[in-house]
C-alpha cells in the first residue's frame, strides 16, 4: 500500500478492473471501510445532489394464498330413516331457497335426497284428525253458548213477568185491606153482617198469599237468571278451551309436518355438491352434526369465492379493509384479477404470527375453484416519513450507506432504513459524523449524492457538483 501511495500510476493500473466493473469515478471500492484513504480519478463524472423528501410510500406485500368456498356446509339427517331417492351427485349445482323482499321464504331449496319414514307420515295424519276433532268440539261449544244466551233471555222474561205479578198481587191486597177496614167499621152499626166481614177477611188473606207467592216467583226467576248467566259464562269458557285445544292440535300437526319435512334434504343456498356419502337404501341416523363422516352431503357456495391470504406480522399493520389487491391464479393464466380486501381477522394467528386476510371475488362462471393456488399483491399506505431514491443508497458489507456533501467532500454515512416501494426508501436515522454509535434524526436539509454507487468516503466534490450545491 505504501508503494501504491508513492506511485499513483501503479495504483490506478491495479484498480482499473474495479473501475470498469462499477463504471464510475473514484479510486476506491464502494465497500471501502470508513477512514480509508480516498483515491481520485481524473475522469470521474459529477454526481447530482438531492435532499430527503417526506413522502408516504406505498408498500406492496406479495404473499401466496388459496381459494376457498364462500360457505361450505355439511348436511346431516335430522330424523332417522332409509334413503328412498337421490336427486343429485357431486359436481352438480343445486338451487337454494328463495325469499321475498321482507325475508319470508316463498320457495324452498332444491331436494338433494329424500328419506322414507312411514311413522312420521302416520303421525301427520293423526295430528290432522285431532285438528278436525278440536274443530268439532269448538263448534259444539259455540252452539252451547248460543243456547245459554237464549236461556238468559227467557229467564229475564220470566223474571219480568214475576215482578209484574207481584205488583198486581200487591194492588189486589191493598184493595182488600181497604175493604176489610171499611167492613170492620160497618159491622158494629149493623149495616154489614158478621158473615160478610168474615168473607172479606178471607179474601184479604188470599190476596196476601197471592202477593207472597208472586214475590217468591220473582226470587225464583232472579235465581234462574243468575244461573243462566253462569251457564253462559261457562259456555264462553268452554269455547275458549275448545279454541285452545284447536291451537294445540294445530301446533302438534305443524310439528309433525316439520319433522316430516326433515325427510327432504334440501340445498341451504345456491351451491355445488362437493361430496356425497350416501346411496339409495342406506339407513341414516341423526348425529351430532360435527363429524364430516356423519354428513350426507357437503355443499359449497362458489359465487363469490373467498381468497384467503396469510400476511406476515411485519406487514400486518399495512393491511386495511377496502385496500386494493391484485390476484394471479396460475391455473387460469388469465392475467391479474383486481379486487379489494373484504375483511381481516385483525388478530394474528398465535402459531404462525400471520394475519388472515380475505378477499371476496365474484365467480359467476365458476372458473375460480376451491383449492386453487393464488399469488396476491396487497398495496398498503405507509405513514409519511423521510425518503431517498433507491440509487442514493448502497449496501456496503452489512451496512446501508449514503454520501453527504460536507466541506467539499463526500462523507460516507451509515443509514437506518425502513420500507421501500422499489423507487424510494424510507430513511429513519443516520450516524452522527465521526461516530459509530450515535444516531441523529434527518432534517431534510442534508445534501445527499443522488447516486451512491462508485463514491468513496472523503472523495472531493467535483465542480459541477459544487455548482449544483450552490443552487
Amino acid at each position: 500500500m505504501a508503494e501504491n501511495r508513492r506511485n499513483p500510476g501503479s495504483a490506478l493500473w491495479c484498480l482499473a478492473p474495479v473501475f470498469a466493473i462499477w463504471g464510475c469515478g473514484g479510486g476506491q471500492s464502494p465497500n471501502a471501510a470508513p477512514g480509508s484513504s480516498p483515491q481520485t480519478v481524473s475522469e470521474a463524472q459529477p454526481v447530482d445532489t438531492i435532499q430527503p423528501v417526506r413522502a408516504a410510500l406505498q408498500r406492496v406485500v406479495e404473499q401466496p394464498g388459496a381459494i376457498q368456498p364462500n360457505e361450505e356446509t355439511r348436511l346431516h339427517a335430522k330424523v332417522s330413516g332409509f334413503v328412498s331417492r337421490l336427486s343429485t351427485d357431486i359436481g352438480q349445482r343445486a338451487r337454494g331457497p328463495r325469499f321475498d323482499a321482507k325475508g319470508v321464504q316463498i320457495q324452498p331449496g332444491e331436494v338433494l335426497a329424500e328419506l322414507q319414514v312411514p311413522e312420521l307420515v302416520e303421525d301427520v295424519r293423526q295430528k290432522e284428525a285431532a285438528i278436525r276433532q278440536a274443530e268439532a268440539e269448538l263448534l259444539l261449544a259455540r252452539k252451547s253458548l248460543v243456547s245459554t244466551e237464549a236461556n238468559i233471555s227467557a229467564m229475564r222474561a220470566v223474571e219480568t213477568e214475576a215482578k209484574a205479578a207481584v205488583v198486581r198481587a200487591k194492588a189486589l191486597n191493598d184493595r182488600w185491606v181497604s175493604e176489610d177496614a171499611r167492613i170492620a167499621g160497618l159491622v158494629p152499626r149493623g149495616i154489614v153482617t158478621d158473615q160478610t166481614r168474615d168473607e172479606t177477611q178471607s179474601q184479604l188473606r188470599a190476596t196476601q198469599a197471592m202477593r207472597d207467592e208472586a214475590q217468591a216467583r220473582v226470587t225464583s226467576a232472579e235465581a234462574m237468571s243468575r244461573k243462566a248467566l253462569s251457564d253462559r259464562d261457562k259456555a264462553e269458557a268452554e269455547v275458549q278451551a275448545a279454541l285452545a285445544r284447536l291451537e294445540v292440535a294445530k301446533a302438534a300437526a305443524q310439528k309433525a309436518k316439520v319433522l316430516l319435512e326433515y325427510t327432504f334434504i334440501r340445498a341451504p343456498y345456491d351451491c355445488v355438491v362437493t361430496r356425497r356419502s350416501v346411496h339409495t337404501g342406506d339407513f341414516v341416523q341423526t348425529g351430532s352434526g360435527r363429524m364430516e363422516a356423519d354428513s350426507l352431503f357437503t355443499v359449497a357456495r362458489l359465487d363469490p369465492v373467498r381468497v384467503v391470504i396469510q400476511v406476515p406480522e411485519a406487514d400486518a399493520a399495512l393491511v386495511n379493509e377496502k385496500g386494493p389487491v391484485k390476484l394471479s391464479v396460475q391455473a387460469l393464466r388469465s392475467g391479474e384479477l383486481a379486487g379489494t380486501i373484504t375483511r381481516t381477522s385483525w388478530a394474528l394467528e398465535p402459531g404462525s404470527r400471520t394475519l388472515r386476510v380475505e378477499v371476496d371475488m365474484p365467480n359467476p362462471e365458476g372458473k375460480l375453484r376451491p383449492g386453487m393456488y393464488v399469488y396476491a399483491k396487497l398495496t398498503g399506505q405507509l405513514p409519511e416519513s423521510w425518503t431517498l431514491p433507491s440509487a442514493a443508497l448502497v449496501r456496503q458489507g452489512e451496512a446501508t450507506v449514503c454520501f453527504l456533501a460536507e466541506n467539499g467532500k463526500w462523507i460516507r454515512t451509515v443509514v437506518q432504513t425502513g420500507h421501500n416501494d422499489g423507487n424510494r426508501v424510507e430513511i429513519l436515522k443516520r450516524q452522527a459524523p465521526g461516530s459509530t454509535i450515535q444516531w441523529v434524526e434527518w432534517t431534510g436539509k442534508e445534501q445527499v449524492a443522488a447516486k451512491a454507487a462508485g463514491l468513496v468516503d472523503g472523495q472531493a466534490v467535483k465542480k459541477a457538483e459544487a455548482a449544483n450545491l450552490a443552487k
